[in-house]
């Protein structure tokens, strides 16, 4: 059995979470604004290499090609809640118990704080989701599924956003667009 997640943040880190169904009109609006962000995306056959989007103190969201094969392990969102749409393509998503869930284009994952996951590209195309947090990351949990149950901590360093500006206010209400 896992060690249950402790949150490392302090309680200047600690913000007040979004809720779920405003945490889906972020991601699905931000999914749907592809021309906003579709120039940060990176489909790397050697490694997932994830986009942070927009950052701000209560959500953070980001932007994640998927090859065929590449996945994360099981994990947890270090007390985050999180939301993904996936927008080309179709990615696997399954929970420490339960049974796998493919996602295709449109479709979206909701995580709770304490929500422990993984998630995969076993297709033979590439795949783009788009992720929402909230409160921000502050770090990811590795589960081990081996016998000695250990979790592994990896911090995460707070990545300048992809988008800024003008350009972040748009994406923050894409259907508010000023083209």
């Amino acid at each position: 059995m896992a060690a249950p997640h402790v949150d490392s943040r302090t309680p200047e880190q600690l913000v007040e979470r979004l809720d779920r169904a405003t945490m889906v009109d972020i991601a699905c609006g931000i999914a749907e604004a592809r021309d906003l962000w579709a120039a940060h995306v990176r489909h790397d056959v050697v490694e997932r290499r994830p986009v942070r989007l927009i950052g701000t103190e209560a959500y953070e969201v980001w932007v994640i090609g998927w090859t065929t094969g590449q996945g994360v392990s099981l994990h947890d969102h270090g007390g985050s809640a999180g939301v993904v749409v996936v927008t080309e393509g179709h990615l696997t998503e399954r929970g420490r118990h339960g049974a796998p869930r493919r996602l295709g284009p449109g479709e979206v994952a909701e995580l709770g704080p304490d929500d422990v996951h993984e998630v995969f590209n076993g297709s033979d195309r590439p795949a783009t989701s788009v992720h929402v947090y909230s409160p921000p990351l502050a770090a990811m949990s590795y589960h081990l599924t081996d016998d000695s149950g250990a979790v592994l901590l990896e911090s995460l360093d707070p990545h300048p956003p992809a988008v800024a500006g003008e350009v972040a206010a748009r994406a923050l209400h894409p259907a508010q667009r000023r083209d």
